[in-house]
């Protein structure tokens, strides 16, 4: 299995940014779990959701990532490898 852990910031629950991703992750095979999640108190503040990805193989998962990327996600570099 292979691993990468993304972020998500800004209005990501209002924009339905976050749904959108997990929807992705879910539908093409891969798995998810939410590492940290936070929620602007504001409607100003910005939310962050930082979330491992894990898919059966890398291209599985690179594919996954540049799809995720055009929804706005950024990769945590130090989080890159397989587990």
């Amino acid at each position: 299995m292979f691993s990468e852990t993304i972020e998500l910031r800004g209005h990501i629950i209002d924009s339905l940014t976050l749904p959108k991703v997990l929807d992705q992750i879910v539908t093409r095979g891969a798995t998810f779990n939410i590492v940290e999640f936070k929620i602007g108190q504001k409607r100003v503040d910005p939310s962050l959701a930082r979330i491992e990805i894990t898919a059966p193989s890398r291209p599985e998962l690179d594919e996954l990532i540049q799809r995720l990327r055009e929804q706005g996600a950024d990769v945590n570099r130090s989080q890159l490898g397989n587990k």
